[in-house]
């Protein structure tokens, strides 16, 4: 049946990291950012639902900007803002998802972000909830939010310094020998000082409690006392 099969050519590559050649849906809005945004824009390119390009970091509070309050781009959600690690001896990235009615497509804007000295205008001017997402990065990856005005840890206590979604970040327990900060050992067994727990006070147990006719553990109908005393 083989031989019976019509033969075709092969399919045009499609997908994500497609080449940018005659957008369609999102035509109109890869014209306007070319136009708005010629000189911040690098790497444009597009696929069905999405448009992405890539900025410098200290332009990310301008362009964002222009972005929301442009009539024509219209931008005015701010869906997610999240940060890249591309591994020891490159670069982070953030990156923010944006949404305008106006336009088919979604708007994806990357930050290139320098590694020696992670450093980002904050966007909370522009959206009070990019708050939650800058303290986010900010505690797993370092990158510090300028203009925050509440930039510090979500997640970690206030003394950790180590950011645990950095790629050098090696292990929660060997946090005070990696390279992405770490210097307090809280996690390694071998510095717990367990002497704290010889001088903690015994439980002393009133004599009106005690007795000593009952058995050690009532039971009734193949329950203890203590099974019906533990939380469901």
């Amino acid at each position: 049946m083989a031989h019976l099969r019509r033969p075709r050519p092969a399919a045009h590559p499609l997908g994500r990291r497609r080449a940018l050649t005659t957008p369609v849906a999102a035509g109109a809005l890869v014209r306007l950012l070319t136009e708005r945004l010629a000189a911040d824009l690098r790497d444009l390119w597009t696929d069905a639902d999405t448009v992405e390009f890539t900025i410098d970091a200290d332009r990310a509070l301008d362009v964002m900007r222009q972005l929301r309050d442009d009539p024509d781009l219209d931008f005015f959600l701010l869906a997610d803002a999240a940060a890249v690690d591309y591994g020891p001896g490159t670069r982070f990235e953030v990156v923010y998802h944006l949404f305008s009615w106006k336009h088919p497509a979604w708007l994806r804007v990357r930050a290139h972000v320098s590694r020696s000295d992670p450093r980002v205008p904050s966007v909370t001017s522009l959206w009070e909830g990019a708050m939650f997402h800058e303290r986010e990065m900010y505690d797993m990856m370092g990158i510090v939010f300028e203009g925050n005005r509440d930039l510090r840890r979500i997640y970690m206590s206030p003394d950790y310094r180590s950011f645990p979604q950095r790629k050098d970040f090696v292990l929660p327990d060997d946090a005070a020998d990696s390279p992405a900060a770490g210097v307090n050992p809280l996690e390694r067994p071998e510095t717990w000082d367990l002497t704290r727990f010889h001088d903690a006070p015994a439980v002393a147990i009133p004599a009106s409690e005690l007795r000593p006719d009952s058995p050690a553990e009532a039971v009734e109908d193949g329950v203890t006392l203590a099974d019906r005393s533990r939380p469901r």
